[in-house]
């Protein structure tokens, strides 16, 4: 049981992609599949997978796991669907390692760049939207706007790290909404 737990795991650690959210309706599958849970379990599962803190698809492996074999399936469960994901991370930075100082390397990363800087923009975009936070014009819909702009401008411009980024804009997000 417990190496089925872990292999069935393993499988959907080196098959999904996505994020968490995709690999749900696999390890449902899975679990349904193998007699683990029932779907009102599963379906309790993933309410607190998405309550609990931390990424959705580990805490449903270790939901899955715990109902399949107690603490220890837990372990095996979540053993199954991280070890994937270290190996690649493991093989990639290897190889990145050497290749990293290659000039086309370093021009496909700065290349890269700006689209990376737009997609966060458009994440951060859609969820201030849809959470209601900016419901029209007004000062707090400006202030927002124009600390992000800033940061985008010191990050590229001057290149700030995102770290000391993440710290100014969380002080003074601290002073303007307090």
């Amino acid at each position: 049981m417990l190496f089925e737990l872990f292999w069935t795991f393993l499988k959907i650690g080196f098959m999904s992609f996505g994020g968490g959210y995709a690999m749900l309706p696999v390890i449902e599958h899975a679990a349904l599949k193998e007699g683990w849970m029932t779907t009102q379990q599963y379906t309790e599962a993933i309410a607190l997978a998405g309550m609990a803190p931390g990424p959705v698809a580990m805490n449903s492996a270790v939901y899955v796991g715990y109902t399949a074999s107690g603490w220890i399936g837990s372990l095996i469960a979540s053993l199954g669907i991280v070890f994937p994901s270290a190996i690649i991370m493991f093989l990639v930075a290897t190889i990145f390692y050497r290749v990293y100082d290659n000039h086309w390397v370093q021009a496909a990363l700065n290349g890269m760049k700006p689209a990376v800087i737009a997609l966060i923009a458009y994440a951060a975009y859609t969820m201030t939207i849809h959470s209601g936070f900016i419901t029209g014009f007004s000062v707090s819909t400006f202030a927002s706007m124009a600390i992000f702009i800033a940061a985008l401008i010191a990050m590229i411009r001057f290149r700030v790290h995102p770290l000391a980024m993440i710290l100014v804009s969380g002080i003074v997000g601290i002073l303007i909404y307090a």
